[in-house]
């Protein structure tokens, strides 16, 4: 079971909606569950030792290091949107990157602050390598899920296996009755037949 990349099917620049703004965002687009997708990206923010926050519709990361390519630190804001589910799956991933501590609500359209933090080593060794981080947390999430299957089927063999023991000494307990059964018989067998004997004695 070996690691692949998640890649997305799509990447490009665009917008996306930030508290009544239209922020310049990369965008992303996978054929994954938003769910597992969310989560793939906050285990790897949190492997960096980072706390993921919500606000607004958004996750936000204040101050982390995108990428090990670059000693600069950026706040990075993200939301995803999906669709469907399993192999129906359809997720849309929406990056803002800026600057630590910078206000995006105050860019306007003079400023290249956003371009500048778009561009930088840091965020586009974070954006090229997102297949990886999905990958891996989608190969941990299966090891999970088959470590469960497991122990269910582990747990279900355990189960048999006392019920068979349970059958077994049913079934000892049952011969021993049919044995005493059988005796019985015989004896009550044997009564009635000295009876009709003393029966037929005495005509």
């Amino acid at each position: 079971m070996a690691q692949s990349p998640i890649e997305p099917t799509r990447r490009y620049e665009g917008t996306v909606e930030y508290q009544k703004t239209q922020q310049p965002a990369t965008i992303l687009e996978f054929n994954y569950p938003e769910k597992d997708l969310e989560r793939a990206l906050e285990a790897y923010l949190e492997k960096k030792g980072e706390k993921v926050k919500t606000q607004k519709g958004f996750n936000t990361v204040k101050s982390v290091k995108l990428h090990e390519s670059e000693n600069r630190y950026y706040d990075l804001y993200y939301k995803i949107d999906g669709t469907g589910k399993g192999d129906n799956a359809r997720s849309t991933l929406y990056v803002i990157v800026a600057e630590p501590g910078e206000n995006i609500l105050a860019r306007d359209g003079k400023s290249n602050s956003a371009a500048k933090a778009a561009a930088s080593v840091g965020a586009i060794g974070f954006l090229g390598a997102m297949g990886s981080t999905v990958g891996a947390y989608d190969l941990d999430k299966r090891i999970r899920d088959q470590q469960e299957e497991m122990e269910i089927a582990d747990r279900k063999l355990t189960e048999l296996k006392k019920r068979k023991e349970k059958l077994e000494k049913d079934l000892e307990l049952n011969a021993q009755d049919i044995n005493r059964q059988i005796n019985e018989l015989d004896k009550q067998k044997t009564i009635l037949e000295q009876l009709k004997a003393q029966k037929k004695g005495k005509e």
